[in-house]
């Protein structure tokens, strides 16, 4: 591969960033709203809840349909047609009547989302391996690193100063930037590279990727790692507001702390990624993880609720385990997406499948039972041993993989 396919401008990386934030501008920015969603559409915590599942699904699908359709028809028209859907899908989010129309329409703009992450992946992808794959991939993913900073925290002011609706309607006017944006990407999938044999060849080379061991273990790494964030993601709200009683904005301030942890991880992997490698990083990256989960299931099992220190305690394992999340996120990308350069689309479809199918599953779950500091601290610990497990996997198949 030509010098030129081992490094993409920092303008293209932040046009990339925008298209697949997604993630966490459609969950991160409505998180501080979740309780007066539920009051003002008459729904229980539970089933408030049920939107951010949705459109966990919705990404998934997405990314399932999307990905492999995009190795035979190109990256750049299905691009644009995500983010035009998740331009609708807003407006309808912002203008629901009923909890039951919100969760249809959170599921369509998760569909959305999911195409700007396939799709962005995928293109890295088309031009990078390895470390470069890997450096790309932190770039990029310290410039989305704003917006679990910027989002809860402007999320939180809308919703105290115009409502839960205007949350929506920002994430709409979001979807017109990314519009522009994918309109002007150029192609990155010649038609000479692209498979032939219609969608249904294409989906068989994506289950063709689960006889592939190394692959599916690093999947499971990236997809049980990310579930150990988003478990406390999913609750957070719940446990800072109604645990330690912060305001909306006190929990934005508080769930920013994430977004550090992310930059930093992001940042550090820049720098070591190609002196130390993307497989050694990663192994630390889980080895982190599962320190701040284990914490936070000690918080929850030792200390009391009714002092600061406790909220302070819980604060910190969750900057380590999301720490290793960042470390982790790039680095198993990377790996797995190199034993898969063959099809890359349906590699990034399954790889983001993966994630929000735990993630789905993660958000229900820590809201079960009466003491949601012990459910979240459960379903972290949980998820980082299926994620040590897919590293081992990976591990043992491709003990060299770069």
């Amino acid at each position: 591969m030509d010098s030129k396919k081992q490094q993409l401008g920092v303008l293209t990386l932040a046009g990339f960033a925008l298209l697949s934030a997604g993630g966490p501008l459609g969950t991160d920015m409505y998180l501080p709203a979740l309780p007066l969603i539920g009051r003002d559409l008459g729904a229980s915590p539970a089933v408030v809840q049920l939107s951010i599942t949705a459109y966990m699904v919705g990404m998934a699908l997405g990314q399932l349909l999307i990905g492999p359709l995009s190795d035979g028809r190109g990256r750049r028209g299905l691009l644009c047609f995500g983010m035009v859907l998740g331009l609708i899908a807003s407006v309808v989010c912002a203008t629901a009547p009923t909890a039951a129309v919100l969760i249809a329409a959170r599921f369509f703009q998760g569909v959305a989302g999911g195409t700007g992450v396939v799709l962005t992946r995928a293109m890295i992808a088309d031009k990078l391996r390895g470390s470069a794959a890997a450096r790309a991939l932190s770039v990029m993913m310290l410039i989305i690193g704003v917006a679990p900073i910027l989002a809860p925290l402007l999320g939180g002011v809308i919703n105290e100063a115009a409502g839960w609706r205007a949350i929506f309607f920002t994430l709409a006017l979001i979807a017109l930037a990314q519009i522009l944006v994918a309109w002007r990407q150029p192609e990155t999938l010649p038609v000479e590279r692209r498979h032939g044999g219609g969608p249904v060849r294409m989906y068989r080379n994506m289950l063709g990727l689960f006889r592939r061991p190394a692959f599916v273990g690093y999947a499971m790494a990236f997809a049980f790692g990310f579930g150990t964030m988003f478990a406390f993601i999913a609750g957070s709200s719940f446990v800072y507001q109604e645990v330690f009683g912060l305001s909306s904005v006190g929990f934005s301030a508080m769930f920013a702390l994430n977004a550090v942890a992310l930059l930093s991880a992001n940042s550090l992997n820049i720098r070591l990624v190609s002196r130390i490698g993307a497989r050694r990083l990663q192994r630390v990256a889980v080895c982190l993880i599962a320190v701040g989960a284990v914490a936070v299931l000690l918080c929850a099992l030792v200390l009391p609720r009714d002092v600061d220190a406790a909220m302070y305690a819980l604060a910190a394992a969750v900057f380590v385990a999301t720490f290793g999340v960042g470390l982790n996120m790039s680095n198993s990308t990377a790996l797995a997406q190199g034993l898969a350069a063959d099809r890359a689309g349906a590699g990034s479809a399954v790889l983001g499948a993966g994630q929000f199918v735990v993630a789905g599953v993660m958000s229900p779950l820590v809201g079960l039972g009466s003491d949601r500091l012990l459910a979240l601290g459960l379903c972290m610990v949980a998820s980082v041993a299926v994620a040590i497990a897919g590293t081992l996997l990976a591990a043992k198949f491709a003990p060299n993989a770069e």
